[in-house]
């Protein structure tokens, strides 16, 4: 008997960004987010 395949709601991001988009916008999407989060936010030193 083959496994039931997870709802919505059961599933984890990764899993969720494997089923709605390919391999590339997820491979760039990660890349993109990996950026944003290396680059330093500018404060206000006035």
């Amino acid at each position: 008997m083959p496994r039931r395949k997870k709802k919505a709601d059961e599933l984890t991001t990764e899993e969720a960004m494997r089923r709605l988009f390919p391999k590339k916008l997820r491979d760039e999407a990660k890349r993109i987010a990996l950026e944003s989060r290396k680059k330093p936010t500018k404060k206000d030193s006035s």
